[in-house]
């Protein structure tokens, strides 16, 4: 008890070096809190973007389309009829589905072509499973059995189209032969997420069959359950229904949908983790630089306390609880700064256009502002993390001034 009093009494004589250090702490823990919770916040905005306008939970297609789905091909598609309908609603906890008819066509405005994605969609059954609607900034949604389209804002701009223009859609059908979709522009979409503004043009799903050369033939039925959480108990129950009913029929996962961004995102966290974690060694270097001063400027006190009797690991534990004591005071101003700077972001949010323009979207499907995560594990961690740091730092000073002739510390020698 007597060894801990001395090293409080020893961090509160050199108050200035205590607080510089402990804010060095500080700074490196509250970037660290606040990095892992922008990195979460637009990992959560990412994911959502994707289930929410992209994927839903779960996707049910064919095998073999599955394999080609990057290129959009107009064979192996699923016939959605009513009994497929009854099995995937057996689902659980399902929500809804919506079926989607994709394939790749070119935008024509009468002056300039675009190669784009269409997707053929029943309007009532995707504003059930899908967010976009919420994002429409101009016009209405469309209209089943009418020749209309719905495109992202930034497209029509590029294309100098507006609601109530005409586009033309050229593509090849099943059979291989040309044929086009001429529709009005009834909505324009300004969404969160990249792909959706750039490179999507919506239509009523009947006339993309018919157009296509199809009858009830659909890409994937789309499914959304009432959670994510759900997800993979939800997809492996389904993927047994759907085996007695078409060995061909699988379900996938959003997870597996999206299993390339998900590697990436991963990767590039890695990466933000290891640039992070140079603010912690900055800490920990500024740790054994207050030990090495407090041992240097203590010299002749550390000698009297060895010539009256005390032990090299006494007077090491000396300073190894300065240095926890540091490393406490560190650690929570850390994640007192912490904790108010993730409020702020979850209050307010960080618009990515800040950083590079609207379109910035660092690898991620998302656009505009999102919002901080709370994480308390990360507090927890930083903090037992700063003590820990601060008391690895002070081992080898410490030792090397625990160490030191009596005499010569004595008479600085």
């Amino acid at each position: 008890m007597f060894l801990i009093k001395l090293a409080l009494r020893n961090i509160t004589r050199h108050k200035r070096r205590t607080l510089l250090t402990a804010v060095v702490i500080a700074f490196g823990i509250f970037i660290y809190i606040l990095s892992d919770s922008l990195l979460l916040g637009m990992e959560e905005r990412g994911f959502n973007n994707i289930i929410d306008m992209e994927t839903g939970h779960l996707q049910v297609s064919d095998q073999n389309y599955w394999k080609e789905r990057d290129q959009m091909p107009l064979d192996n598609l699923v016939e959605f009829n009513t009994k497929l309908a009854a099995v995937l609603k057996k689902t659980p906890h399902f929500k809804a589905l919506a079926p989607r008819l994709k394939f790749k066509a070119n935008l024509n405005n009468g002056f300039d072509e675009l190669p784009i994605m269409v997707i053929g969609i029943e309007p009532e059954k995707e504003r059930q499973v899908f967010t976009t609607e919420e994002y429409l900034v101009e016009g209405s949604m469309l209209t089943k059995g009418k020749y209309e389209a719905v495109i992202g804002k930034s497209l029509a701009e590029l294309m100098e189209l507006q609601v109530g223009d005409y586009l033309t859609l050229v593509f090849k059908n099943k059979d291989g032969v040309f044929n086009t979709i001429d529709a009005v522009i009834t909505g324009l979409l300004h969404t969160s997420h990249p792909t959706i503004n750039n490179n999507v043009v919506y239509v009523p799903l009947d006339i993309a069959q018919q157009a296509l050369n199809l009858e009830n033939e659909v890409s994937e039925i789309v499914i959304r359950l009432k959670d994510r959480i759900y997800t993979e108990d939800a997809v492996s129950e389904l993927s047994s229904r759907l085996a007695g009913l078409n060995p061909g029929l699988k379900a996938y996962s959003w997870q597996q949908s999206a299993k390339s961004l998900i590697a990436m995102v991963k990767a590039e966290n890695v990466e933000n983790q290891v640039v992070i974690s140079i603010f912690l060694i900055i800490a920990a270097v500024g740790i054994i630089n207050t030990v090495i001063l407090a041992a240097l400027e203590r010299l002749k006190e550390i000698g009297m306390m060895k010539a009256m009797g005390m032990r090299e690991r006494e007077i090491i534990f000396v300073f190894m609880m300065e240095a926890v004591a540091i490393g406490i005071i560190g650690g929570i101003i850390g994640c007192i700064l912490g904790a108010i700077g993730v409020l702020i972001l979850n209050i307010y949010g960080l618009d990515l256009a800040w950083f590079g323009g609207e379109e910035i979207t660092y690898g991620l499907p998302i656009l505009g502002r999102f919002y901080g995560v709370w994480n308390p594990s990360i507090f927890v961690f930083m903090f037992s993390f700063g003590v820990i740091v601060a008391l690895i730092a002070s081992i080898l000073p410490a030792r090397w001034a625990a160490r030191k002739d009596p005499v010569k510390a004595i008479y600085h020698r």
